[in-house]
């Protein structure tokens, strides 16, 4: 069910941008956590 919720999928591909991210520290800490934080948050429903 859940490799097709669309809106899964777009948090998955935004945490694999967001990893990408040439940040240092805290910042890409940071965003690393809230973006993980949607895709959890999605899976659990």
């Amino acid at each position: 069910m859940n490799k097709t919720f669309r809106t899964l999928q777009l948090a998955i591909a935004f945490y694999k941008l967001c990893r990408l991210q040439p940040l240092r520290g805290n910042l890409k800490d940071q965003l690393l956590r809230a973006s993980s934080s949607i895709a959890l948050n999605l899976s659990e429903g």
